[in-house]
């Protein structure tokens, strides 16, 4: 493709007038005296910026050197056709919109190395170029991810950007060449934080433009999300709520967004129908893990796991031990195991299961509790629903009290069984310790088992991720790592699961009876 002459000539001539100070160069004309640039190549410039307002397409097309020799570019001709889909999808709903307004939102689920990046890039410089005062906020699932992908793809396409010099990309911002309206005519790059919402629910831009981009959309907070719906509510307003990741995460706005379509339009990409997709490691994949595996669905076609790639426990399992009703004489002739996962003060609840083989009978959540206080209650419900074979609970940190009054309960009338998650797991060589080892014992009973009908036991059972160790063991998140992730403590599954633990750990049951206080000899003397 031969180089398009104007391209290289409003290159020269920004360069040129940018060191010029008594001639400024805005975006918009208005702010200095049209005849200054009636007739130069930074007047034609402008011009056709301002003509694709409401063509998103047109400027990707215009703004970078396609094919032209000695650059990134030489080789390509221009978007790929799920990239060119979008454009112009959102070009024409924003002419449909007019003087109105649009609120457009997009959600973007797609295999490895499609082109999500550069897409996001051309959009940040799309609309920052070709409106006046446009304001925006791009996000992404880490901090890390934010500055070294997606900021970093937007400083490359930046470079090769036609009006380069209109515009001033740093670190954390892109922004208008100009003092006086660098605070109003800006797109952020900031870090998301479920303590920070206010960054995202205070963007307003009434009358005029403003652009939200969420990548690796998959792994932002709900709260986040929650707080960007209060954006949407400008009138008069043209509104671009997008958002792009891979299908790793079976819970979450995300995930409900592509799988529960309402006002948003959603897009699937397949990475072997892209042109610049490595369709031979893409093969590789299939072979090895074959066609329908969850790694090919989530690496390649941009589908989301059957199984839950990140997250231990899918939704389809829980959804249907939900609907699962057993028969009495399905579970009657099994021990009925008690279990407990004690929690501190604050938000996290102490919660306790009852098991009687297939069947979970019932969960007990209790708040403000001391480990007195909860023995008394698991006391109470031992006389009620025995007779009792165990009861296990986690017994370090907050567990110890528990452990302890427990112990000290004369006629509890069943043997204890305390619990170290951090302990070694029976099958050390697939489980990092006894927790992970009992999630996926409560995983493999889910085939068969009937949990509680509920909202919040499903909701906790499918949010906890997991990862291998330097041992390629299961070792799953971490209440702690949940916590500072804005998450809630599953609790709830945390005390099912511990009671999956007689079944597979070897233990000698502890009876709980009081310790007689030994009486002191106090000899008194005078000096």
């Amino acid at each position: 493709m031969a180089t398009d002459p104007r391209f290289k000539a409003a290159a020269a001539a920004l360069a040129t007038q940018a060191a010029n100070p008594r001639v400024q160069i805005p975006v918009s004309r208005k702010v200095v005296e049209p005849d200054k640039l009636t007739g130069t190549a930074v007047g034609e410039l402008l011009d056709q910026l301002a003509g694709f307002m409401f063509d998103p397409l047109g400027f990707v097309m215009w703004a970078f050197p396609w094919g032209e020799e000695g650059t990134s570019l030489e080789d390509q001709q221009g978007p790929e056709e799920w990239q060119r889909e979008q454009l112009l999808r959102i070009g024409q709903r924003l002419r449909e919109g007019g003087a109105a307004g649009a609120v457009i939102e997009e959600d973007t689920v797609a295999g490895r190395g499609v082109g999500k990046s550069a897409l996001v890039s051309w959009v940040i410089l799309w609309a920052i170029s070709t409106y006046p005062d446009t304001r925006g906020v791009v996000t992404a699932t880490t901090e890390g991810q934010l500055r070294t992908k997606t900021w970093a793809e937007v400083g490359k396409w930046h470079q090769m950007f036609i009006a380069k010099q209109l515009f001033t990309l740093t670190a954390t911002r892109i922004m208008v060449a100009d003092d006086q309206r660098e605070k109003t005519w800006k797109i952020d790059a900031v870090p998301w934080s479920a303590n920070n919402v206010e960054a995202f629910n205070g963007l307003h831009n009434q009358g005029k433009r403003i652009l939200i981009i969420f990548d690796e959309a998959s792994g932002i907070d709900d709260a986040i999300w929650d707080g960007t719906e209060g954006v949407l509510t400008d009138a008069n307003t043209q509104i671009l709520y997008l958002r792009y990741g891979n299908p790793t995460r079976t819970s979450g706005r995300f995930f409900h967004n592509c799988t529960s379509q309402k006002r948003n339009t959603v897009t699937r990409v397949d990475s072997r129908t892209v042109s610049f997709s490595n369709k031979a490691q893409i093969q590789a994949w299939i072979d090895d893990y074959g066609d329908d595996s969850d790694f090919v669905r989530v690496h390649v076609k941009g589908m989301f796991p059957r199984a839950g790639f990140s997250n231990f426990i899918s939704p389809e399992l829980v959804d249907q031990a939900r609907r699962r009703r057993l028969k009495p004489s399905e579970y009657q002739a099994f021990p009925k195991i008690l279990a407990i996962d004690p929690a501190r003060f604050g938000d996290d609840e102490s919660v306790i299961t009852l098991r009687q083989g297939p069947k979970i009978h019932y969960q007990v959540a209790l708040q403000g509790f001391d480990g007195p206080d909860l023995a008394g209650r698991i006391f109470e419900l031992v006389r009620k629903d025995g007779p009792i074979s165990v009861i296990v609970y986690d017994a370090i940190g907050v567990g110890a009290d528990l452990d302890s009054s427990l112990r000290r309960m004369p006629g509890l009338g069943a043997p204890l069984m305390p619990i170290q998650w951090g302990q070694p797991a029976s099958d050390d060589k697939q489980y990092a310790n006894q927790r992970a080892e009992a999630w996926g014992k409560f995983r493999d009973w889910l085939e068969a088992g009937q949990v509680p009908d509920e909202d919040e036991f499903s909701r906790q059972a499918t949010s906890v991720d997991y990862a291998y160790d330097n041992k390629f063991r299961i070792q799953l998140q971490s209440k702690k790592d949940i916590r500072k992730n804005g998450g809630k403590s599953p609790d709830k599954i945390d005390s099912a699961c511990l009671s999956m633990l007689p079944d597979v750990v070897q233990f000698r049951g502890v009876s709980a009876k009081v310790r007689p206080v030994k009486r002191r000899t106090v000899v008194w003397s005078r000096s």
